[in-house]
C-alpha cells in the first residue's frame, strides 16, 4: 500500500479501509507503509474505528460485546 491510497486528492474523499488480507510473499518488508499508517493514525488524520480499550483480562466482555453487535467498531484489548 502506497501512502498515497488514502490521500484526498484526485476526487477520492472519505477514504477507509475495511478488510486488509496481504497476499504473496511473506518475507517482503512492509514496515515503511505501517510506519506511514502509524504515523497518520497517531496525529489525528486516519480514524482506527476503536469502540473499546480494555485490558486483556476484560477479553470475555469485549467477545460477548461484539459477538453481540454492542459494538461498532473494533475492540483493543491492553496486553501488559
Amino acid at each position: 500500500m502506497g501512502s498515497e491510497a488514502l490521500v484526498a486528492s484526485e476526487g477520492r474523499h472519505d477514504r477507509s479501509i475495511r478488510t486488509f488480507f496481504l497476499f504473496g510473499d511473506p518475507a517482503t518488508d512492509f514496515s515503511a507503509d505501517l510506519a506511514w499508517l502509524a504515523a497518520e493514525v497517531a496525529a489525528g488524520r486516519l480514524d482506527p474505528g476503536i469502540s473499546r480499550r480494555a485490558p486483556w483480562t476484560g477479553y470475555d466482555e469485549a467477545a460477548r460485546a461484539l459477538l453481540g453487535r454492542r459494538l461498532h467498531g473494533k475492540a483493543v484489548l491492553d496486553v501488559v
